[in-house]
């Protein structure tokens, strides 16, 4: 892989690669072309933007990913995440384990994705939408209430199949 760097911790980073100061890495992640961690997130009439971005272990973000910082609070990207290209993580977002978070997707503000969930391409989730454990969500869904644990949802807005 060309043009990346390996740290200390064997986290991989591409030199077009910006993260922030405010930014936790674990160990063996992956931060792909273009990736953006740790700015602050557009709040509107906000000046505390004293958060941190936590990231843990062996995660991959591919290309064009933006990672807000929390507000009051922190975002935090658990372990074995596969976020892909052009995803938009708000601020104050959890993402648990071994997720994946499809291309062009957007996690709105204080949005908690739990573990072993897929969302596909082109999704849309509200701000403190919560996705539990083992759901799916359909490609280009509109999420704008908390998906329960095993379910698979799609459609605008997105409903329960």
């Amino acid at each position: 892989m060309n043009n990346f760097t390996t740290d200390k911790n064997n986290n991989k980073i591409h030199a077009t690669a910006l993260i922030g100061n405010n930014v936790t890495l674990g160990k063996n992640n992956i931060i792909g072309p273009y990736c953006v961690i740790g700015y602050p997130g557009a709040i509107r009439n906000s000046d505390l933007k004293d958060g941190k971005v936590i990231i843990g272990n062996n995660n991959n973000f591919m290309s064009y990913i933006a990672v807000m910082i929390g507000e009051q609070g922190d975002t935090i990207i658990k372990n074995n995440n596969l976020i892909m290209n052009y995803v938009n993580i708000g601020h104050n977002v959890v993402i648990e384990n071994n997720n994946e978070v499809g291309v062009g997707t957007i996690l709105g503000g204080h949005c908690q994705i739990y573990n072993n969930t897929k969302i596909k391409l082109g999704c849309t989730i509200r701000t403190f939408v919560k996705i539990h454990n083992n759901s799916l969500i359909g490609m280009g869904s509109n999420v704008v209430k908390d998906v329960p644990p095993y379910q698979t949802v799609y459609g605008n807005p997105a409903r329960c199949q």
